[in-house]
């Protein structure tokens, strides 16, 4: 959990407002001398985009709604100077904010961070990438997407009224033969500054783009005068854990959390003591190499045919790191399917003694993830992957001389991982039954081939087109009881038949180990609340969030994250009574959840709500 840290009653931020009106001099002081002074283009354009490069601090800072800090008589100046600032660098300022947002919501995501467009192959692929950036956001705000995208699509009218009022700018220079001026001091600085944005606030700081760890998807670069330079941006951790904490402040803030990121291992870079290496990967790999839970976009290096509807999947290791994990354990795969993120357990089926990750996928019948995974993933393509999980694991017992599998269909997956170590382990007297439906069903068939052969005096293959009954398994089963333990995983009918038969054989239950994924939707319980929301309404469960009951009735709420972590369904409560899921959240500041805001993602009704944006 991040530490909390006591809010102040927050004024508005003066220091990023003074910051905003010496830009603006800035730029006027350069315009007037250029067309008045000196015609020195090298200077003029060097100071410019010094100038178009500080401004985009102003218009992060207002997209965080960091300039008015929640006080409400002010929220008209941030969005005059986020338009202003905006104006710039050529984008409009509301999209720009949803584009971020968005960015904060999903880090490194593979398909729903915005910024991971920045990512690339080699040093040409990143520059271009950094370079027609701008054209993505564009792409993005006004593209066939975007409709899909309900907070994008609001932002839809602003953005064409930005660029008609930048064609309506233009026209009048070019008609008053100011364009020389006007491409000097302005547009060719905003061009040439954005490749470099692109490059130290999304590429640098996010690097190597695959971490959505909070701790781990971002950097702190200690390096002296780097934070003045990149206007504290290289403490860019502490602006992804707190949003809400100004830019000058980033340090501040650093300096109060710096033992519970040292705790977490996060990628603290530098030349001080205890500091890592500037810019390595493995920085940011910590929780791989120590074998904790992990979250990340992780690249598919091969896919293999198992059957005629089965395929397994193996990803690449990063930087040859070796993934640790214990056989019998899964990982989580998501991906979107039809625009809607959609998460998957899906066991591991290589053994960890080599370090690498694979998992065996099978079509399932109306299957939403699997059934994409199997048609459409390719090599190279990146995943969100995370994990491992589970306790279904061997275990040892000096009570037990045998070990029996039992699985069914797709549930070899992660038995085949831990016969395959246990066997490596030199454990004896494996015994493995496998039911399929017929031998084209078989997965890792010549897998399991080759360890019959390898492991003949350990290990006894029973591969079975029968379906496994009771009563069949019970006479396969006859024999092996005594001193046995047993691990079972396979489709629901087959694991209720085995249980029917080991109890019939009087094996004690604590010398079965089952996986069973079978999982049931959380039950909607409690009262029925009415929310008014646009002068539409919609009920929802006490036991839901706002924002559950609204996807749940196709209600359009602008949301991103879903975790309290972006700010994008940030609404004001009008009327009735709410509590929050959750306290853990970075987005509100203590005066604006005193002013009525809320976060649809994090609340949850105790009345009827009337709520508007």
């Amino acid at each position: 959990m991040i530490s909390k840290t006591k809010e102040n009653k927050t004024p508005i931020a003066y220091p990023t407002i003074l910051l905003f009106i010496s830009i603006c001099i800035g730029y006027g002081v350069l315009y007037n001398n250029y067309v008045y002074n000196t015609k020195n283009v090298i200077l003029t354009l060097c100071i410019g985009t010094f100038l178009a490069y500080s401004i985009f601090t102003i218009i992060h800072e207002a997209s965080h709604g960091n300039i008015a800090r929640g006080n409400k008589n002010f929220f008209w100046i941030e969005e005059v100077i986020g338009w202003i600032a905006s104006a710039a660098l050529f984008f409009p300022y509301k999209a720009f904010v949803v584009i971020h947002l968005q960015h904060h919501a999903h880090t490194n995501d593979s398909e729903q961070d915005p910024d991971g467009y920045v990512r690339g192959n080699n040093a040409l692929e990143v520059f271009f990438r950094c370079l027609t950036l701008v054209g993505h956001y564009y792409v993005s705000s006004i593209g066939k997407a975007n409709k899909k995208n309900v907070a994008m699509f609001k932002t839809r009218g602003s953005t064409f009224l930005f660029i008609l009022f930048n064609i309506i700018i233009i026209s009048l220079i070019i008609y008053f033969e100011q364009w020389n001026s006007f491409l000097i001091v302005f547009l060719l600085p905003a061009i040439i500054a954005a490749p470099i944005l692109g490059f130290t606030f999304d590429w640098l700081p996010h690097y190597p783009h695959n971490n959505m760890d909070k701790y781990h998807n971002t950097r702190i670069v200690s390096v002296p005068g780097l934070e003045f330079l990149s206007f504290f941006q290289s403490y860019h951790l502490i602006h992804h854990l707190y949003p809400r904490v100004p830019f000058y402040n980033y340090k501040k803030r650093y300096r109060k959390i710096k033992d519970e990121l040292i705790l977490h291992k996060s990628p603290v870079e530098g030349f001080k003591k205890g500091e890592k290496k500037l810019f390595s990967k493995k920085n940011t790999y910590s929780d791989i190499i120590d074998g904790t839970t992990w979250n990340y976009s992780l690249e598919v290096e091969k896919v293999e045919s198992l059957t005629h509807n089965a395929i397994s999947i193996q990803f690449k290791n990063l930087e040859d790191v070796s993934f640790k994990y214990k056989a019998g354990q899964y990982v989580v795969i998501s991906m979107l399917v039809n625009e809607e993120k959609v998460s998957r357990c899906y066991s591991i089926c290589s053994n960890p003694n080599k370090g690498n990750l694979k998992v065996g996928i099978k079509r399932v019948k109306g299957g939403k993830l699997s059934n994409t995974i199997i048609d459409d993933l390719k090599k190279g393509t990146h995943v969100n992957v995370s994990g491992p999980f589970g306790e279904f694991q061997f275990k040892k017992n000096a009570i037990i001389e045998n070990h029996v599998f039992i699985a069914g269909g797709s549930g070899i997956t992660p038995i085949l991982a831990i016969v395959e170590k246990i066997l490596e382990d030199k454990i004896n007297n494996v015994v493995l039954m496998y039911g399929c439906k017929s031998s084209k069903d078989v997965m890792f068939h010549e897998r399991l081939k080759e360890l019959e052969k390898q492991y003949s005096n350990q290990f006894r293959l029973l591969i079975t087109y029968d379906i496994l009954t009771k009563e069949y398994q019970e006479k396969m089963l006859d024999g092996l009881t005594d001193k046995s333990g047993f691990y079972l995983c396979g489709p629901k009918l087959m694991m209720e038949a085995s249980k029917q038969a080991l109890r019939f054989l009087e094996v004690d239950e604590k010398h079965i180990v089952i996986e069973d994924f079978a999982t049931e939707s959380e039950e909607l319980k409690g009262k029925e609340f009415i929310i008014n929301y646009r002068d539409e309404n919609f009920k929802v469960f006490q036991s839901e969030t706002i924002l559950e009951g609204a996807i749940r009735n196709k209600i359009a709420i602008p949301y991103a994250c879903n975790k309290g972590q972006c700010g994008t369904c940030k609404l004001t409560l009008e009327e009735g009574e709410i509590y929050w899921k959750e306290e853990t959240q970075n987005v509100l500041l203590e005066n604006e959840k005193e002013a009525g805001y809320i976060l649809s993602c994090m609340c949850k009704p105790t009345s009827d709500l009337k709520i508007k944006e």
